[in-house]
């Protein structure tokens, strides 16, 4: 039987180990084999253990989300067949290890049940921690994928124990033999691209690597951080990868120093970048406030995660935004930018730094869990669209002869925040001569003295609010949003980061229905581009926001600025979201439209 899509999930406990190492090969078995691919995971928070669920789609045409039901499922545990059978479609697949577990009476030759006596397999070859290996040699037989591209992952992914490769390639074999041997000849499925496929060089990489090397193309040299998940991949990327372009990465003691770290870097003329998530940023807040009072550059990423508090740590949300915007002490502008996917992170983190650049300010880039740990295959990246703005800095040799400065100082003395009509001020850098000034959080004046009087204050916070209102010109120049679907639609879907990919698929079903919906996905967050949201809302009659939070976030931001009714699509509890939401959602507001005609 051939495949062209297909969606698998691994279930598990972790205490016996192996459980995202299984999904995490297949899926790149799957992408080296051609194949475009999407994963998605949960694990447990403790060290001591709990259930792993790691689910990979695989197609052959480019795929946006998880996939809404399972083609087959890998249970390695009783609990994965008690949780997800009833997820498998009627013509799928269980594999199982029949040493521990047992699914229910066939179902009259519906779904297809192989069960692979995984602990004995593994006894015979003296290979207990094996048995993920031997599963993924059956799948391999199982779904016609190339031995070789199999063998050829398995030294990627577990070469370095060269202990250990000989033993992994045995149980590789020995699983793809077993189904030989006891279930089929010919591997009764068939998932491979079609023959005469022009092969296009692709990548196969997660959300976080994908933002970690768009940090580096954007220039970002300095990374202050403490571990924390789902964030703390980005860090270790960047601790391997520092030392061969000169950058400096510091493991902090803690969040605040982490910050506080990184506004010395950017001071000092780095671009300095920390990443964390919602426990962590609550304790940046300060430090936020005052990159934003001293006018220093920095980029600070939110891999959100389920909250409040500790929350759920390796599960998604996107929670964080009202945190992002305005958690701060009084009116501490900030600009905050979404990515929408793996690929986007790379390319949006590079306008998070030229905004923070360019504008003197801190940048919040929201990510979430479920995007960070994804892996999908995607185009190489294309470098022609890196630009990077320069930071505005104090040039000391530019001064007239009356003794004024060149960049508006307007004396001798170098006034830092100096007042302008862009907002935007010259910066100096430690050793420029005469380029002294104080970085003080108190309200201050041009030359950095604290003051405190009610006209500097005010003219201060329009300096600051006039550097955000000139970043909603960047928004259009530099694109950053997304439409599809069909413009002239009365029904609209607007949202921002991970969910655009079920959107996507949601939107394609209905518009085959006969149910036109016209989507809008911004980058920037805030300032919220308010202009270009109003003209896309203006022509619509019903709006459609999904989001991840429980609140709809999002959405009633939207419903207070422009004073319209929101049609909230919330989901919580710590899973993404799933094309069969959008698309019921879509269909209900159909019908209601339809009635009230």
């Amino acid at each position: 039987m051939a495949l062209t899509d297909i969606t698998v999930r691994v279930g598990g406990d972790s205490a016996t180990g192996g459980i995202v190492t299984t999904g995490e090969i297949v899926a790149r078995i799957a992408a080296f084999s051609g194949l475009e691919i999407y994963t998605t995971r949960t694990i447990p928070a403790e060290i001591k253990g709990g259930h792993v669920m790691f689910q990979l789609r695989a197609s052959e045409e480019p795929v946006y989300s998880q996939g809404d039901d399972v083609d087959m499922l890998i249970a390695f545990d009783q609990e994965s067949i008690d949780n997800y059978y009833s997820l498998i479609k009627p013509t799928g697949v269980l594999i199982y290890n029949a040493n521990d577990g047992k699914p229910p009476a066939a179902n009259g030759g519906g779904i297809k049940q192989y069960g692979l006596p995984l602990n004995d397999i593994a006894k015979k070859i003296n290979f207990s921690r094996g048995r993920n290996i031997i599963t993924i040699g059956a799948m391999v037989k199982l779904f016609d994928l190339p031995y070789d591209k199999a063998e050829e992952v398995v030294r990627r992914q577990l070469g370095r124990k060269k202990e250990l490769l000989d033993q992994n390639l045995l149980a590789l074999k020995t699983g793809y033999e077993y189904v030989e041997s006891n279930i089929a000849k010919e591997s009764p499925y068939h998932l491979i691209p079609e023959t005469g496929v022009v092969e296009q060089e692709r990548l196969v990489m997660s959300g976080n690597q994908a933002l970690s090397i768009g940090a580096i193309a954007a220039g970002c040299r300095f990374y202050a951080g403490y571990p924390i998940t789902p964030a703390s991949d980005i860090m270790e990327f960047l601790a391997a990868e520092f030392p061969q372009i000169g950058g400096t990465m510091i493991q902090a003691e803690d969040e605040i120093a982490a910050i506080n770290m990184c506004l010395g870097g950017s001071y000092a003329g780095a671009r300095s970048m920390t990443a964390t998530s919602g426990p962590g940023i609550a304790l940046m807040v300060e430090a936020l406030g005052h990159a934003t009072m001293t006018e220093i550059p920095l980029v600070v990423v939110d891999v959100q995660r389920a909250g409040p508090s500790t929350g759920m740590p390796t599960k998604v949300s996107q929670g964080d935004l009202r945190l992002a915007i305005f958690g701060a002490a009084d009116d501490a502008p900030r600009i905050v930018v979404a990515p929408v996917s793996v690929e986007d992170c790379f390319y949006q983190i590079v306008h998070a730094f030229n905004l923070a650049e360019k504008y003197q300010t801190p940048v919040i880039f929201l990510s979430d869990q479920d995007m960070s740990v994804r892996v999908v295959t995607i185009p190489p990246f294309d470098l022609s669209r890196v630009k990077l703005e320069p930071r505005v800095l104090w040039d000391p040799s530019n001064v007239s002869h009356n003794g004024a400065n060149g960049n508006g100082s307007g004396g001798r003395e170098y006034l830092r925040y100096k007042v302008t009509e862009d907002g935007i001020s010259p910066m100096s850098l430690p050793g420029m001569p005469g380029g002294q000034y104080t970085a003080e959080g108190l309200e201050k004046e041009e030359s950095g003295a604290p003051a405190y009087t009610v006209e500097l204050h005010t003219r201060n916070f329009h300096k600051r609010a006039r550097k955000l209102a000139n970043a909603l010109k960047d928004y259009e120049a530099w694109e950053m949003y997304e439409t599809f679907g069909d413009m002239d639609a009365s029904v609209a879907v607007i949202g921002w980061g991970s969910t655009i990919g079920p959107v996507k698929e949601a939107v394609l079903r209905a518009q085959s229905e006969g149910m036109p919906v016209a989507v809008l996905y911004p980058k920037l967050l805030f300032p919220l581009p308010v202009q270009h949201l109003g003209e896309f809302i203006a022509k619509r009659e019903k709006i459609i926001v999904p989001e991840l939070n429980y609140a709809g976030q999002f959405g009633r931001m939207l419903q207070a600025q422009f004073e319209r009714e929101i049609l909230h699509l919330t989901r919580y509890g710590g899973t993404p979201l799933a094309a069969r939401d959008v698309y019921d959602k879509i269909k209900q507001v159909y019908e209601g439209i339809k009635v009230k005609a």
